[in-house]
């Protein structure tokens, strides 16, 4: 029986996202607002974590959600590293602080969509949600 308070499952052939984040509550969140979407979604606490996640999972997941700033491998270095995996990556950036990088540079590197922190959770779970499902329907 589903769980009330967080519904049912995402089905198996539902869109994935694979968010990564060093801020264990921001994944927290998201992993409940996005499953609650319909997403599945994988979660990675930096770009090291996450590109050997992907290396497993490419096939399941349909864009990847990248935190700019993280220790070690920041949002554009891990970008870079997934894209040895896969060069199509699909891929949104998400920061409450950019560093030395610009909004408009981040989507010039070929985001779909850069998230400002504080972002609306709904707001940024029906972006995904479109986003996902948009690369889905291009790659049937």
């Amino acid at each position: 029986m589903p769980d009330e308070l967080n519904g049912p499952p995402p089905a198996s052939d539902s869109p994935g996202v694979l968010v990564v984040d060093d801020d264990p509550l921001m994944l927290g969140l998201l992993d409940t607002v996005l499953s609650r979407r319909g997403l599945r979604v994988w979660l990675a606490g930096g770009g090291a974590a996450a590109v050997e996640i992907y290396a497993r999972q490419q096939g399941l997941i349909d864009i990847v959600l990248l935190d700019v700033c993280m220790p070690g491998l920041d949002g554009p270095a891990t970008l870079a590293e997934l894209r040895r995996v896969n060069p199509g990556l699909r891929f949104c950036f998400m920061s409450g602080f950019t560093g030395s990088y610009t909004s408009e540079g981040l989507l010039a590197a070929g985001a779909l969509h850069f998230f400002e922190k504080p972002f609306r959770i709904d707001a940024l779970g029906d972006e995904l949600w479109r986003l996902a499902t948009a690369v889905r329907r291009k790659s049937a």
